[in-house]
């Protein structure tokens, strides 16, 4: 399952998702991931949470990101929720192109994907996930 949560910069999309990862953490069956471009609100994070800043992996990518998430995933086949805030500052990552394939990845490896966008309006294409 894709979530998508949009909104225009200064609507309130990294606390919706933090609060949305932090009251997950609390029931969920398996791990949880929480990945960020940049480490600014590490501390608002659970700390049962896997935090991840993507700066400091070198993921700058869709294809280092994808790669990044499978091999989270091989090394942890507990995980089932994943948190992705700010995906289009994740170097080049294209949300309209790379959504689709977190779909792929959620179904084939039965995990669910929560995702902010800074968009006022979400491209057609994405309409499907909100």
């Amino acid at each position: 399952m894709i979530e998508l949560i949009y909104g225009a910069k200064g609507t309130g999309k990294t606390t919706r998702i933090i609060d949305k990862a932090n009251a997950c953490v609390a029931k969920a069956k398996g791990n949880v991931v929480f990945i960020t471009p940049i480490d600014k609100y590490s501390l608002n994070i659970d700390a049962n949470v896997r935090f991840v800043v993507t700066a400091e992996h070198g993921i700058e990518k869709e294809c280092q990101l994808e790669s990044f998430i499978k091999g989270m995933i091989a090394g942890n086949a507990d995980i089932g929720d994943f948190f992705i805030d700010g995906i289009a500052r994740i170097g080049s990552v294209d949300p309209v192109r790379f959504i689709p394939e977190l779909d792929a990845l959620s179904s084939r490896y039965n995990v669910n994907f929560t995702v902010t966008l800074s968009m006022a309006e979400v491209p057609a294409e994405l309409k499907r996930y909100i």
